[in-house]
């Protein structure tokens, strides 16, 4: 088995020197790159002709807190529920479980009426019923009819001519019911044709905040 061969081990003074260049090594990299890259502070220069000093503002910009976004200003439904938070205080005490939302109600000051009709439809004969109302109006309705018929749901705005707009279409139906609210100012309700060779009864019911029930040309 060979044996390595033996070096002489350094001196001390050899020891010192390489120390001393290696601190004096890492001074220079500490002070021309790391300082630039890390901390944007570059007193050499030389971070910025090599495009340190971006690195350091990238860094510190991610590491920013995140800036508070300017408050949103305050709408009337947040005064509204503010003013109605106040009158349930005054009236039942404060819950820490109670929030408000005064959109979710569509508060009106007209009537609330009901609403029924009926009418008889001779074969291959139609026949329509109306309710007046204002945009924003609405109403619970249901109809039945003894056949098939065919409807046609739709508004027409006021003094409009020839021109109609239609909410929903069956071409044979027997009965329907649901919520509407008027899209404009107007007379809304359904046309009803019988296609049969039988009369068909038709006998609607709405219950809001309509002005009247009434079959056009009729008083």
């Amino acid at each position: 088995m060979s044996s390595h061969p033996s070096h002489p081990l350094p001196s001390t003074g050899r020891l010192l020197k390489a120390t001393a260049l290696a601190a004096a090594v890492a001074g220079v990299v500490l002070i021309t790159t790391v300082l630039p890259a890390e901390y944007g502070v570059d007193p050499t220069g030389i971070g910025a002709r090599l495009g340190l000093d971006a690195l350091a503002s990238t860094a510190q910009a991610a590491e920013a807190p995140p800036v508070a976004s300017a408050a949103q200003p305050a709408t009337s439904a947040d005064a509204g529920d503010a003013a109605e938070r106040i009158k349930a205080k005054a009236a039942f005490g404060e819950s820490a479980g109670q929030t408000f939302d005064i959109a979710a109600v569509d508060r009106r000051s007209t009537a609330f009426r009901r609403d029924t009709l009926t009418l008889t439809l001779a074969p291959g004969k139609g026949a329509e019923v109306k309710a007046l109302l204002k945009s924003g109006d609405g109403v619970v309705f249901q109809w039945t009819a003894s056949g098939d018929v065919a409807v046609d749901m739709h508004g027409e705005k006021t003094d409009a001519k020839n021109a109609w707009t239609s909410y929903w279409v069956e071409p044979a139906q027997r009965d329907a019911s649901g919520t509407f609210v008027a899209p404009f100012d107007g007379s809304h309700g359904w046309y009803w044709q019988n296609r049969g060779s039988e009369p068909v009864t038709v006998q609607i019911e709405v219950a809001g905040f309509q002005e009247k029930l009434y079959r056009p040309g009729q008083s």
